[in-house]
């Protein structure tokens, strides 16, 4: 399994314990005749989780007999599986058991053959393109209500019903999100991005950013890129989205059953600013226009408010005047307001010009500027 990405299953099928190698001593008594027909197999691949069961049927003939007024099985059905077949001179073969389902007790007649129905396993590291063999073998069983078969597989009576070959099942690898970790200031585009590669009749059958412990999601399409494995998608998150543990999380069928590849990545959020008050100052200057050398009176007031506007207490403002003709502004100096946010100051213009009053920002309220005023100093 690929390290950062948890594989989930869920299938048709349970699950099978498996055995394997050849330490069995038991040796049941084996049927001369019990034909097996028509053997079956669903998909045949490998699994992309460390272990699944590949199901398989056939019909049995003369799988009853009769004790009293009931039809019970004939036989316990052994089966087994060499994932090697053909190894070669001089290497040993490995056989995996599987589990055939017992036939049920009948009360009426039974048909001819009778189907037997189980499960064989797969697991990941199996080899794709290997040709494997099943094997069936039948312990006869006593003519009584309740025979005591035989606890471990035959050694030998093993008759091989059916070759076929294994194949590889999809993989999700590469599975990328960016941002990661995911900071969600406002809302953020969170792209997701992975290699599928589809060896058989799978289906890429939903895609979804989930957050587990709340069941929210954002649903992603199911396309894949013009090469046919390259996924990319994004969603964006709002600022509503829960922080925490989340996952993108790939939904793959095949056949009649589904896996599930997922990916975790941790949402956070940053905590907003509080809200500044806003402020504004109003500014009169008189005279408008002066002889030079004479006085004006720069005045006004300052206010704050986040609802409504009061009087910003106490703040220090800053004058700037500006040449006629020119585009910078200079510094004049500071000017304080008092308890009632009333401000004044008394200069000597030298040239025509204009001059508004500044109050800079704090970590409570934002800056601002009057309006400016020009003086016509003759």
């Amino acid at each position: 399994m690929r390290k950062g990405l948890r594989l989930l299953i869920a299938g048709a099928c349970g699950v099978a314990l498996f055995a394997s190698g050849t330490a069995i001593t038991a040796t049941p008594a084996l049927a001369a005749d019990g034909d097996v027909t028509n053997v079956a197999l669903a998909d045949t691949f490998i699994p992309p989780v460390s272990q699944d069961t590949i199901p398989f049927s056939f019909d049995l003939e003369n799988a009853y007999q009769k004790v009293g007024n009931e039809w019970l099985p004939r036989y316990k059905v052994w089966v087994r599986v060499t994932p090697d077949n053909n190894p070669g001179a001089g290497v040993t073969v490995n056989y995996r058991l599987g589990t055939a389902n017992a036939l049920p007790k009948l009360t009426t007649a039974p048909p001819a053959t009778s189907k037997v129905t189980g499960t064989v396993n797969a697991l990941n590291n199996d080899k794709p393109g290997d040709r494997w063999q099943l094997e069936v073998a039948l312990e006869t069983l006593a003519a009584t209500a309740t025979p005591t078969p035989s606890s471990t597989a035959p050694t030998t009576g093993w008759k091989a019903v059916k070759t076929f070959a294994v194949t590889a099942a999809t993989r999700v690898s590469n599975v990328r999100i960016d941002p990661n970790p995911v900071v969600l200031k406002a809302a953020t585009d969170v792209g997701f991005s992975a290699t599928i590669e589809k060896f058989g009749g799978e289906t890429l059958k939903q895609v979804r950013a989930l957050h587990p412990s709340s069941g929210e999601y954002y649903s992603l399409g199911t396309s894949l890129e013009g090469d046919d494995k390259s996924y990319y998608n994004f969603v964006t998150m709002g600022t509503d989205a829960p922080a925490g543990a989340w996952q993108i999380k790939f939904t793959i069928t095949r056949g009649g059953k589904t896996y599930a590849f997922t990916k975790g990545f941790t949402v956070s959020k940053t905590t907003a600013p509080a809200a500044k008050a806003k402020s504004k100052i109003t500014m009169s200057i008189a005279p408008a226009k002066v002889k030079k050398g004479k006085s004006i009176k720069v005045y006004g007031k300052v206010y704050r408010g986040v609802k409504s506007w009061g009087a910003w207490k106490k703040k220090v403002l800053k004058l700037y005047f500006k040449k006629k003709g020119t585009k910078s502004w200079k510094f004049v100096g500071y000017v304080g307001a008092n308890n009632s946010g009333k401000y004044s100051k008394t200069i000597k213009p030298k040239y025509d010009g204009y001059y508004r009053m500044a109050a800079t920002a704090t970590s409570a309220t934002k800056s601002s500027y009057s309006p400016y005023k020009l003086v016509d100093v003759r």
